[in-house]
């Protein structure tokens, strides 16, 4: 066989390099559904041009953990160091490392999200007649808690949106807990907001997630901040929508300096009068977006009232801004009445939706889960502290969303109508 010439063999390994980075920065993808989403007046459409209304689900509990719904520990000893977004997080990798050391612990933690969302939960979302899955994912799942990027980053993200891709669903990227170690998620001088440095971050972050995913038509939207105003400690003020939306301007500047493309949303603390006017923003491609919850309703009428106050907001919103609508999360609290007004305005509106969220470890009918545990055969939750690692492995082993220990939730069978193609 022929010599190559050293600079020949250079130029071989050069571009074989840069062909590994362009697959790592892209994942390889077909294209089922049609090219980006855009923002045409109060409307999305593919890119043939259709009118296309998202709805679909959250994958709470996922990349993300939330004590009351996650199967993560049942000590009830570890503290949230940020109240309502982070620090359960923390705390949980925090005592595996201790424990068991860093190696041990990110395997443990990859046992738990192996089996938490699975290809399987995909076809499952898309046989309910899904278009769209909503990622919460957390400042711990791409950094970590020195602030450098994780080498395996973007490994669970492209797996998801490649994955859902496949079956025809767009993803929603959703930095559902932005804040860093030890920060605070309030208003005050010593709060997240006041810090120039801790923003900055989540805008470097932003800008990193943009330039991996960009010409990606996989993702539906960029979800940028969740409930930036929400889960501030007791005492302490909320930060004024001022001040987050200061930062939505450099976030929707760092993306757009990078990706042209994917829409952005922004959430609005809680009512739409707290953003600013798109157009005057420069804002292009961009979605409002809001969570409903209505804790305070007794009954059907008082939540079907609350579902007409918000339509009747968001047709005002939409008189002044031109401005397509995303309801990221909603919940109607077990009234199967008013679950079904509210699917049924939402869809007279167009509006697009995800609800919260896909599975719970709470039993039966009730509405904090599209998939809850069978009664009396929720699989065990492991003790973080007392627990071996191989009982704690093998205990997370057992959520997977099987016909053995979980059910699609019987209210929403009935309102997600034919469920005869659903995998068990």
């Amino acid at each position: 066989m022929k010599t190559c010439p050293l600079h020949l063999l250079a130029l071989c390994v050069v571009v074989t390099f840069l062909i590994g980075r362009v697959a790592e920065a892209q994942p390889a993808l077909t294209d089922p559904v049609g090219k980006f989403l855009r923002a045409d007046g109060t409307v999305l459409r593919d890119g043939k041009g259709s009118a296309i209304q998202l709805r679909g689900v959250n994958l709470g509990g996922w990349l993300k953990w939330e004590s009351w719904m996650c199967p993560i520990d049942i000590s009830k000893t570890l503290r949230d160091g940020n109240p309502g977004h982070n620090g359960y997080d923390f705390e949980a990798r925090r005592l595996l490392v201790k424990r068991f050391g860093a190696k041990t612990a990110g395997e443990l933690i990859a046992t738990y999200e192996d089996v938490w969302i699975t290809a399987a939960d995909l076809d499952r979302i898309k046989a309910l007649g899904m278009n769209v899955v909503r990622v919460p994912f957390a400042y711990s799942t791409v950094l970590n808690e020195d602030g450098a990027w994780r080498s395996d980053a973007f490994t669970r993200l492209d797996w998801v949106v490649r994955e859902a891709w496949r079956r025809g669903l767009y993803t929603i990227l959703d930095f559902h807990a932005f804040l860093p170690p030890s920060a605070d998620h309030d208003g005050s001088a010593g709060g997240y907001f006041a810090s120039t440095a801790q923003k900055a971050e989540t805008v470097r972050i932003w800008k990193r997630i943009a330039e991996h995913y960009r010409g990606n038509p996989a993702i539906a939207m960029y979800d940028l901040l969740n409930e930036p105003n929400n889960s501030n400690p007791k005492g302490k003020p909320a930060p004024k929508s001022q001040v987050v939306c200061d930062l939505y301007d450099d976030l929707y500047k760092a993306i757009r300096s990078v990706d042209p493309d994917h829409l952005i949303a922004m959430e609005g603390m809680w009512d739409w009068k707290t953003l600013r006017d798109p157009v005057k923003s420069g804002y292009k491609n961009a979605v409002y977006s809001f969570h409903w919850y209505n804790w305070s309703g007794k009954t059907t009428a008082d939540r079907n009232q609350a579902t007409d106050n918000d339509l009747s907001a968001v047709a005002e919103m939409q008189k002044a801004w031109n401005v397509p609508v995303f309801v990221g999360e909603f919940n109607l609290f077990g009234d199967r009445a008013a679950w079904k007004y509210a699917f049924e305005k939402y869809d007279q509106y167009k509006l697009n939706w995800t609800m919260w969220t896909f599975k719970n470890t709470a039993s039966g009918d009730n509405s904090w889960g599209v998939y809850t545990t069978i009664p009396r055969k929720a699989p065990p939750v492991p003790n973080l502290m007392t627990d071996s690692a191989d009982v704690i492995r093998q205990k997370w082993q057992a959520w997977r969303t099987s016909p053995e220990a979980f059910a699609l939730n019987p209210m929403f069978k009935l309102l997600l109508g034919s469920t005869s193609s659903i995998p068990r």
